[in-house]
């Protein structure tokens, strides 16, 4: 699977919020960093992570607006939103670095736009 495809599949797991599947992008000792400073570790975490985020979380969306690949390394510019109270979404924009290995996700770094 090519890092373009790996990283589709990555994102219509966000989108379902199916956390095994989004988890399954990822290396075992792979590590998910938010923007925020959150770090998780390892698949099995990052998949609790996901789990909490798609159960109790706010409404929200991932669209993606480009994504440059180049080898083993990907850069994703990204808009997530969250619905408010009443109704009304809010986004902000963000980019992520990756780091491949072997066809899995071995980094993933957000950073705010």
């Amino acid at each position: 699977m090519s890092a373009r495809d790996l990283l589709a599949t990555l994102f219509e797991a966000w989108n379902a919020h199916d956390a095994v599947r989004a988890a399954a992008c990822f290396a075992e000792d792979g590590i998910y960093r938010e923007a925020d400073g959150c770090e998780v570790a390892g698949r099995a975490e990052i998949g609790g992570h996901f789990a909490r985020f798609f159960r109790t979380g706010p409404p929200w969306r991932f669209d993606v607006d480009e994504v440059v690949c180049e080898g083993e390394r990907a850069a994703v510019a990204y808009r997530f939103g969250v619905k408010g109270q009443g109704g009304d979404w809010s986004e902000r924009g963000g980019c992520a670095m990756v780091r491949l290995r072997g066809g899995l996700v071995q980094l993933w770094h957000e950073y705010r736009g």
